[in-house]
């Protein structure tokens, strides 16, 4: 009787297992859609605030799936649903309703252009994930979350100093603008995936426990910094990038065509 019981628990463990990657996506799907009922309350900090958590839960479903060896196509294409309302149609929403309304026709169409290019982004990972899934350590173009955070930087700053300038109209649309390029391009960008737990568990545990305190002493300068940051690794993720495909060209070995002569 124990050895049944034993296994019909260990059972049930695993059913729970399975079901734990697509649950924390349906969570971050949540957190995105409430960020635009606290954008229509004119409650911009809990908006904000709710798109960055999708964004860090997001990071954890891929992981999970992973881990616990249940990675599935319906998982990836749930999740690709749920990145493009939280990372493309949430901050679009969030920010015309709190400054790009005031231009009027430009301003919504600078709002549909993000979420339009954050869709494309998508759609393009989904293709070259099928055409080989290979794990790589890095991505082409900026991933949904970083775009939509590039995208919400100068409301992140305003939070963090009241000064209006930040959410100057204008500055609010360039920035979606750049955003939304940024996800649709080649520029081959640092994956978390070079990132392994297993390797230097105490360095990233330690570094992780130093964000969340950081988060908790002030969690908008401390975003800001690390958007600045990330943006400013961009540069330098495209040259070394571009420098290792040099590199692979010059060691790999010339190949030649003989012609056989009749």
């Amino acid at each position: 009787m124990c050895s049944i019981d034993d296994n019909s628990q260990e059972r049930r463990r695993i059913s729970l297992v399975k079901f734990l990657p697509t649950t924390i996506t349906i969570f971050a799907f949540c957190f995105g859609l409430t960020s635009i009922r606290f954008a229509l309350q004119n409650r911009w900090e809990l908006a904000v605030l709710c798109i960055f958590l999708a964004a860090l839960l997001d990071t954890l479903d891929g992981r999970i799936a992973r881990l616990v060896g249940h990675a599935s196509s319906f998982g990836a294409e749930l999740d690709s649903l749920s990145d493009l309302v939280c990372f493309g149609v949430a901050p679009s929403l969030v920010l015309y309703l709190h400054s790009a309304h005031l231009l009027h026709g430009i301003g919504w169409g600078v709002c549909m252009f993000f979420p339009i290019c954050c869709a494309l982004r998508l759609a393009r990972f989904n293709t070259m994930q099928q055409i080989d899934d290979t794990p790589t350590n890095h991505f082409v173009g900026v991933p949904a979350p970083a775009g939509a955070m590039i995208a919400l930087l100068p409301m992140i700053l305003w939070l963090e100093t009241s000064n209006y300038a930040f959410v100057c109209p204008y500055l609010i649309a360039v920035f979606m603008i750049c955003a939304g390029i940024l996800m649709i391009s080649t520029i081959k960008t640092f994956s978390s995936k070079m990132i392994k737990l297993d390797s230097r568990p105490v360095p990233i545990l330690a570094f992780i426990a130093c964000f969340i305190i950081c988060l908790m002493i002030s969690v908008w300068a401390t975003l800001g910094f690390v958007i600045v940051l990330y943006m400013l690794s961009i540069p330098y993720s495209a040259y070394v990038f571009s420098k290792q495909n040099d590199d692979e060209a010059e060691t790999s070995p010339a190949t030649s065509i003989d012609f056989d002569e009749k």
